[in-house]
C-alpha cells in the first residue's frame, strides 16, 4: 500500500512530466546545437558591449576635445565652412564635367544609332521595293506572253537571243 501512495504522489507531483520535459529539451538542445547558438549570441553581445564601451570612450574624448576647442570656435567654423564650400565647388565642377562627357557620349551614341536605323530602314525599304518591282515585272511579262500577242512576243525574244548569241562569253563554261 505504501508503494501505491508513492506512485500516486509521484504522478500528482508532475515529477515524471518534469523529467520528460527536461529530457525533450536536452534532446532539442543537443540536436539543434542551441548551446553553440547561445554561445555565439553571448559572444556577439559581449563584442557589441566592448565596441560600445570603446565608442563611448572615443565619444567622451571627442567631447572633451570639442569643449577645449570651443574657445576658437569662430575660426574653426569659418575654416570648416570654407573647406566645405571649396569641396562643394570642386565636386560640382567634377560632376558638371562628367555630365557633359556623358551627354556628349549619349549624343554620339544616339546619332550612330539613328544613322544605323535609317540605313537599315532604307535597305529594307529598297529590298521590299525591288521585290515588288520584280514580282510585278514577272506578272506583266507572264501576262504578255500568255496574252493574244504572246506567240509574237516569244518569237521576238527568241530572235533577239539568236542575234545576241555571238556576244555571249563562253570562256568560263566547262563542258
Amino acid at each position: 500500500m505504501h508503494e501505491a501512495t508513492l506512485y500516486t504522489k509521484i504522478l500528482e507531483s508532475n515529477l515524471i512530466n518534469f523529467i520528460i520535459m527536461i529530457s525533450i529539451l536536452t534532446f532539442i538542445f543537443k540536436k539543434f546545437k542551441l548551446g553553440a547558438i547561445f554561445d555565439k549570441m553571448a559572444f556577439d553581445i559581449k563584442t557589441s558591449v566592448m565596441t560600445s564601451a570603446e565608442a563611448a570612450e572615443a565619444a567622451l574624448k571627442e567631447y572633451k576635445e570639442a569643449k577645449r576647442s570651443t574657445k576658437n570656435l569662430d575660426s574653426v567654423k569659418d575654416e570648416i565652412k570654407n573647406k566645405a564650400e571649396a569641396e562643394a565647388k570642386r565636386t560640382k565642377e567634377i560632376y558638371d564635367d562628367l555630365i557633359s562627357k556623358e551627354k556628349d557620349a549619349l549624343d554620339v551614341q544616339f546619332e550612330t544609332k539613328a544613322k544605323a536605323d535609317t540605313l537599315k530602314a532604307k535597305e529594307e525599304t529598297t529590298k521590299e521595293f525591288m521585290d515588288a518591282v520584280i514580282l510585278l515585272t514577272k506578272d506583266e511579262i507572264q501576262k504578255r506572253i500568255e496574252g493574244e500577242n504572246g506567240g509574237e512576243i516569244q518569237s521576238k525574244i527568241i530572235d533577239k537571243c539568236i542575234a545576241d548569241i555571238d556576244m555571249v562569253d563562253f570562256s568560263g563554261v566547262k563542258i
